[in-house]
């Protein structure tokens, strides 16, 4: 074991916090054991409280990366959706429980304890020392939170403090980058469904009723023949020709157009369209 006296600046760097009452931070890396047998708090008080601290900003975190109210969807119609709360396509409440409990398991501190090379500052006791209790996964895991019990309290429990403490030393970018964060297109809004959705909308007077083009004969364009759809509405001054490879693809494809255009939403297939 290594003293953390020697250390103290070192150990602060690497959490990006600077403690104003060094004694908080002493007594984090305390193990009960030191504290029965050569007197002083140890760390346990301060574990509880980093465990809230932790739990509670883990899940801001994830709330503030995937979480959105519907008005600022690309998706939201103002007309029929109330502006609720949802979390980004493809998760739901249990996929987001599980990448939680994922981050804040006992083996992800105890790796991130590792990681910041802690356990050997610890203050133990003659038991402890013997039985190489430093190497324990939920001894490292009690460590971490009582970490950010001391930052909690030393910073009078300081939003912004304990927010970067918690992402600085659990590197949570790590566990959220391969989140998929594209938004899921709403089912009224997809291809196979334009043809309806402007149907709908006209029934309900939110416009005009599309009106389509289409010629009995195929279309030569870049090198192939296609079948071209032009649907217009009139109250959007919004007009589209689609070509694909049958008709009925085509009078989806150009409603879809319309939709795109008028709502402002982003062309699934304006890729494909380049590549072709």
């Amino acid at each position: 074991m290594q003293d953390l006296n020697k250390h103290l600046d070192e150990v602060q760097n690497k959490i990006s916090y600077y403690f104003q009452n060094v004694d908080l931070l002493y007594q984090a890396f305390t193990r009960s054991s030191y504290s029965t047998q050569f007197g002083g708090e140890n760390n346990e008080v301060l574990e509880f409280i980093g465990d809230r601290v932790l739990d509670f900003y883990v899940v801001k975190v994830i709330a503030d990366r995937f979480g959105f109210t519907k008005s600022q969807s690309d998706y939201y119609d103002e007309n029929e959706d109330n502006d609720e709360y949802c979390i980004i396509a493809h998760k739901n409440e249990s996929d987001f429980t599980e990448l939680k409990k994922e981050i804040v398991s006992n083996k992800t501190l105890a790796k991130r304890i590792d990681k910041l090379g802690f356990a050997k500052y610890l203050f133990m006791g003659d038991s402890d020392i013997d039985n190489h209790i430093e190497r324990q996964e939920k001894v490292k895991a009690d460590l971490f939170e009582a970490i950010l019990g001391a930052i909690a309290i030393d910073s009078d429990w300081n939003p912004d403090e304990l927010q970067h403490s918690v992402e600085l030393m659990l590197n949570i970018d790590d566990f959220l980058e391969d989140v998929d964060t594209e938004e899921e297109r709403p089912d009224k809004f997809k291809i196979e469904n334009s043809i309806t959705t402007l149907k709908e909308l006209a029934e309900h007077s939110r416009c005009s009723l599309p009106q389509y083009e289409q010629p009995d004969e195929q279309v030569y364009r870049d090198g192939k023949y296609w079948w071209e759809c032009t649907c217009y509405v009139k109250s959007w001054a919004v007009r589209h020709t689609a070509y694909a490879t049958s008709k009925k693809e085509a009078k989806r494809y150009a409603a879809y157009l319309v939709l795109c255009d008028f709502y402002r939403l982003p062309n699934e297939f304006e890729e494909e369209e380049d590549d072709e």
